[in-house]
């Protein structure tokens, strides 16, 4: 591409970074445990059950309790037809749907029911897993594509002291597309499932947390993860975005 980079090419620049795929293909990721984290994306369920069908995971951990992608989470299942009843936490929505839709047994899934944000996540979860006998060698990381690399630093730095290697699992990459009524997802199964400035914030605030600095969440700021090193590309894009005050318009 020459001259200046497009707006487009800047958010799936942001949007690549974030998301941090492992560089094997999904469906070659196999491990004991996939641990999915609360977040408004049904179609990621779907993946989580698709891995449990194809003997990549012989578990599924449902991490989550309610928080700010509760109220969607709960809007986009509606979309599909299925209906839960109110005060459910996130891992429990997908529990259910998990059971009614895909008929998983029971003992497949394991429910964390209270946390409400990334680092409760991973202590949680490790408490959960601890309880019940000696932890997996290796656990595939599952949530909203926008969050995946930090989940995955978040992990690692409060499961520290184990031997654990993690892969995040990121079976859907957004990228997105213009159209005449703003952004469209190259996945067609990602429309109209963020709104869009509930998405621009989720970006945005991801580029704040991973940046090394006082007001990130590295070793230099709340210690919250470890160092995570921004590439030039992405924190020019990242600077683009804000210097445009670019307002994401998703195409619903």
């Amino acid at each position: 591409m020459t001259g200046e980079p497009s707006r487009i090419a800047d958010w799936n620049c942001l949007l690549d970074f974030l998301a941090d795929p492992d560089p094997q293909e999904c469906s070659e990721l196999k491990a004991p445990t996939l641990i999915l984290a609360g977040n408004c994306l049904p179609v990621l369920v779907d993946e989580a059950a698709k891995a449990y069908l194809n003997q990549q995971v012989a578990q599924i951990v449902l991490v989550g309790g309610i928080g700010h992608a509760t109220k969607y989470l709960y809007k986009n299942f509606e979309k599909q037809g299925f209906l839960f009843e109110q005060g459910l936490s996130e891992s429990e929505i997908c529990a259910r749907y998990l059971l009614e839709k895909y008929r998983l047994p029971e003992q497949a899934l394991l429910l964390e029911t209270k946390s409400t944000n990334c680092g409760e996540n991973a202590s949680f979860s490790y408490n959960l897993l601890k309880a019940q006998g000696p932890l997996p060698e290796r656990v595939l990381l599952m949530n909203d594509p926008t969050l995946q690399r930090r989940t995955k630093a978040t992990f690692e730095k409060k499961w520290g002291n184990e031997s654990i290697h993690f892969y995040n699992y990121v079976p859907i990459l957004p990228q997105v597309t213009e159209s005449t009524k703003g952004f469209n997802f190259s996945d067609q199964r990602l429309n109209d499932l963020w709104p869009s400035d509930y998405f621009q914030a989720l970006v945005f605030g991801e580029i704040v947390r991973l940046k090394d600095d006082a007001q990130g969440y590295g070793p230099n700021g709340t210690g919250f993860i470890g160092h995570v090193d921004i590439p030039d590309e992405v924190w020019s894009a990242y600077l683009r975005l804000l210097a445009m005050n670019e307002k994401v318009s998703l195409k619903r």
